[in-house]
């Protein structure tokens, strides 16, 4: 049964989405009650189609009349509905989805792709408009888009907050992993399991990553602690 609200085709029966979580039962509920309204519809005209004496054959007649009026009509609004949930679901899909988000699926995009010119341009802004203009040649490898080819697979993402210049956006699911040509790999990232913050800032008008060094490695990044100090036995010698 395809969700209305994400479009995921879940298995018969379900009553919530395997993707969204949006309640499904209800459609199949409208449906039934549907069915259930046609049919006493049905009755009701067949009633009054009989109460003026009409014969059986006759009365069928003319209901199979009624509902070859009614079919188009329904045809029209089934047809307009589609329309309604198609636009309503390019809305989410797109329109709904912040710029620092954009930004940030650009970013992962690039990698995979070994986008250099899109990867620069959400991570050096400076060295991309040399790239740009012809006075820089720049290569994948060189710009740290390490790995041979990556995989990355239902990236989702989540705006944190955005405040003027300055975004943050949780990497909430998908999968990250890069491979060499010998075979291999990073381990990958389950975002899903190890979300990813992401802070970015706005540089005419485009939405930079910072921190991109750490932002691109495909496998999980631990979470830094506490600074150690620069010198701990002068630090213990202090306190003694």
């Amino acid at each position: 049964m395809r969700c209305p609200n994400c479009g995921y085709d879940n298995p018969e029966g379900r009553r919530y989405c395997e993707e969204c979580g949006e309640k499904i039962a209800r459609l199949e509920a409208e449906k039934v009650r549907a069915r259930r309204k046609a049919l006493r519809e049905a009755a009701r005209l067949r009633l009054e189609l009989e109460k003026e004496g009409l014969g059986r054959e006759e009365v069928e007649r003319r209901l199979r009349r009624a509902r070859r009026r009614t079919t188009p009509m329904m045809g029209v609004l089934l047809l307009l509905g589609l329309v309604v949930l198609a636009v309503v679901l390019i809305l989410v899909l797109s329109g709904g989805e912040s710029e620092p988000e954009k930004a940030v699926k650009a970013f992962y995009r690039s990698i995979k792709e070994k986008d250099v010119l899109t990867y620069l341009k959400h991570t050096e802004p400076d060295v991309f408009k040399m790239a740009k203009s012809g006075e820089y040649q720049p290569d994948p490898y060189t710009e740290g888009i390490d790995y041979d080819y990556y995989v990355l697979e239902d990236l989702r993402t989540r705006l944190v907050r955005e405040e003027g210049e300055y975004a943050e956006v949780e990497v909430k699911g998908g999968f990250f992993e890069g491979f060499y040509d010998n075979g291999v790999n990073s381990g990958g990232v389950d975002f899903g399991q190890h979300p990813r913050l992401v802070k970015l800032v706005k540089v005419e008008g485009t939405w930079i990553v910072q921190e991109y060094a750490t932002a691109k490695l495909p496998y999980p990044v631990e979470e830094l602690g506490p600074a150690e100090p620069e010198f701990p036995e002068a630090e213990e010698g202090e306190g003694g």
